[in-house]
């Protein structure tokens, strides 16, 4: 019988203690976010604000049309990668194949979308450069992540690390290199820089593939069956995570287009820092779905231990940033912190509400009830983006961070409620169902 990845002790491709793995993929995560931080206080340093903003909000719809694009198929390859592991090709092809050209769709929906219904955004569409380079951040930046699933899968955390590390160098010299060369459109610039660096990581992770135990060289190719099953195994977590994902970017666009770019570029700031403190729940959450997962008669205990847990950690590090918030955004300059600075220390401990919706929603996952999470988490978007737009008009920054902190504590007092219930009574889920594959939780 040949062996499989797990099995393999040498050469490049040998897979890492799953321990070694996980603090692997942990730190992939946190390089990111801090080099991708770096890089907007370099720019918010270089470059005026209102260009800043501009390219923040392309940023934000880019994420927002990755996430649309990605339909589960990064989670189903976790399900679907055991039995085709000694021949991943027509696997990976399809998954690859699949999320680029969803990708390209989402992109020229939203390219449509700005042309026809956005004022600040129109740029986007209507460039033929910007639009080139916008769309090709959405594929690049899907592919990316779903590179970062299969090292997951095959165990090879370290080589995330890497990409992550190398895609968040080449962005933070390619955004110091459109100051230094002052020619064209700044926000365009910015862009540019991060295509550069979603580009030379996914040239990596492909390289990476290529000289590992499996010998993996990608070609474009769709295999109906296996397209189907990676969308059809995934689709309904990805449909929570996307319901639940969408707010974030489409507040910055609705920043930008209600306010101002200057004030996006405030707000995107204050956005990033605040979600340093909103990966708390969001991870615990998802080791807490792990966990009932496999041990669903012991729901309601789970449920008050990660609940405990979030709120310790996330409280804390509320404190720490309601305390260091100007400081914090001093870094990006005077004008950020000037302007930030308050909506910062309101806005960060929406971690609160945030930590008991996220147990809701997990709870909901281990337990097979996703459609009520799904309604949960649409409606809660909508009344949170629409609060947001009507605080951001009547109150500026500030406005939009006291509405969105009582739109989520509204969420969390129908999440507990519904959790008293779920956790108490987990014979409510549907008895037999398989357990949902493990959603993407990345930003």
């Amino acid at each position: 019988m040949a062996a499989t990845l797990a099995e393999i002790r040498s050469g490049d491709g040998r897979p890492l203690p799953m321990l070694l793995n996980s603090l692997s993929l942990i730190l992939a995560k946190v390089f990111s976010l801090g080099l991708g931080f770096l890089a907007w206080v370099v720019a918010a340093r270089l470059f005026d604000p209102t260009d800043v903003g501009l390219a923040s909000a392309a940023v934000a719809a880019m994420m927002l049309c990755v996430q649309f694009s990605l339909f589960g198929v990064g989670s189903s390859i976790i399900n679907l990668f055991p039995a085709q592991q000694d021949a991943p090709a027509r696997l990976f092809d399809t998954a690859f194949s699949v999320v680029g050209v969803s990708a390209l769709a989402a992109g020229a929906v939203f390219l449509v979308t700005a042309a026809t219904m956005l004022d600040e955004l129109r740029i986007v569409a209507t460039d033929p450069a910007f639009a080139g380079v916008f769309v090709l951040l959405g594929v690049f930046g899907a592919l990316g992540v779903l590179l970062d699933q299969i090292s997951t899968v095959v165990r090879r955390g370290d080589e995330a690390l890497r990409r992550n590390i190398l895609a968040g160098l080449v962005t933070l010299v390619g955004v110091v290199g459109v100051a230094v060369g002052r020619s064209g459109s700044a926000s365009l610039g910015i862009l540019l820089a991060w295509l550069v660096g979603s580009v030379t990581a996914v040239a990596l992770g492909w390289r990476q593939l290529a000289v590992a135990q499996i010998r993996y060289r990608y070609r474009p190719r769709i295999e109906r069956s296996l397209g189907r099953r990676l969308v059809g195994l995934g689709f309904p977590n990805y449909l929570l995570t996307l319901a639940e994902r969408a707010p974030g970017p489409v507040l910055a666009i609705v920043v930008t287009e209600l306010l101002s770019p200057a004030a996006n570029a405030y707000w995107y700031a204050v956005w990033m820092v605040a979600w340093v403190v909103f990966i708390v729940p969001i991870q615990v959450g998802l080791s807490l779905f792990a966990e009932a997962s496999h041990h669903p008669e012991s729901l309601a205990r789970i449920v008050r231990h990660g609940m405990r847990s979030s709120l310790a950690m996330g409280i804390s590090g509320a404190i720490v940033v309601t305390i260091a918030a100007e400081v914090v955004l001093q870094l990006l300059g005077h004008g950020y912190a000037a302007a930030g600075a308050t909506p910062l220390r309101i806005l960060v401990w929406a971690v609160v509400p945030a930590t008991f919706i996220q147990a809701y929603f997990s709870t909901c996952r281990a337990i097979q009830r996703l459609g009520e999470a799904i309604g949960t988490a649409i409606v809660s978007g909508v009344v949170g983006v629409a609060a947001a737009a009507i605080g951001g008009l009547m109150a500026g920054l500030t406005g939009m961070a006291i509405a969105w902190l009582i739109s989520q504590g509204l969420t969390a007092v129908w999440a507990l409620w519904r959790l008293r219930v779920l956790a108490t009574n987990p014979t409510a889920a549907v008895e037999g169902a398989p357990a949902a594959p493990a959603p993407d939780m990345r930003f």
